[in-house]
């Protein structure tokens, strides 16, 4: 017994080394087969990063045009309030009113009269109207609006009615009476282009 002893002591070792490579080879099988798994996720892996690549190119190639739409914006919207500051800045009814009479009586034409109505805002611009009623010839009505489009001032035609002013009249140039509303504008100073962003927000180069 003693002997038997004495031999598992002096070969005790060898357990030692054996039980130690059953250690190393338990963890290179488990390394091993670890390793396999993670080969085998990487083609996923990288199919899924190529798709995000591609994912955030498409974002990068979105906000470039995003910002290339902002600048084209900014510059339609300060082209059309550059226009629309092009109008006078007010309606003076005494200036208004002083053409008006100046080119119908150069023109001769009979019974004129000429009635301010009230301000109309819109988006871009606040107009006014000016009702006007005479007696003329159609030439004489065909000159004086054709004077009034010439007019340093924008004016617009709103309406116009002719009519004839006496049935019974006979001759080359007929009366008529005509009835006209007439739009005289001036900028509005409360409009400002909608951009979708803050303009002193300027976009990015």
């Amino acid at each position: 017994m003693k002997d038997l002893a004495n031999k598992f002591i002096a070969n005790i070792h060898f357990l030692i080394v054996i039980y130690g490579l059953y250690g190393v080879w338990e963890s290179f099988d488990a390394n091993t087969l670890r390793m396999d798994e993670l080969n085998n996720q990487f083609p996923s892996i990288e199919a899924e990063i190529i798709s995000n690549q591609k994912k955030v190119k498409e974002i990068q190639e979105f906000v470039k045009k995003t910002e290339e739409s902002k600048i084209r914006v900014e510059e339609v919207a300060k082209n059309i309030e550059s226009a629309q500051k092009q109008l006078p800045a007010e309606i003076n009814d005494n200036q208004i009113l002083t053409v008006f009479n100046q080119e119908i009586s150069s023109l001769n034409i009979k019974d004129p009269q000429i009635v301010p109505g009230s301000e109309t805002t819109s988006t871009y611009f606040i107009s006014k109207d000016y009702l006007i009623k005479a007696k003329g010839t159609f030439l004489q009505f065909l000159i004086f609006f054709e004077r009034i489009g010439n007019a340093t001032r924008i004016y617009n035609v709103k309406s116009l009615k002719l009519v004839n002013a006496d049935t019974t009249q006979r001759g080359r140039f007929q009366l008529v009476a005509g009835e006209s509303v007439i739009q005289a504008f001036r900028f509005n100073p409360e409009f400002r282009v909608d951009r979708g962003f803050e303009p002193n927000q300027p976009p990015a180069p």
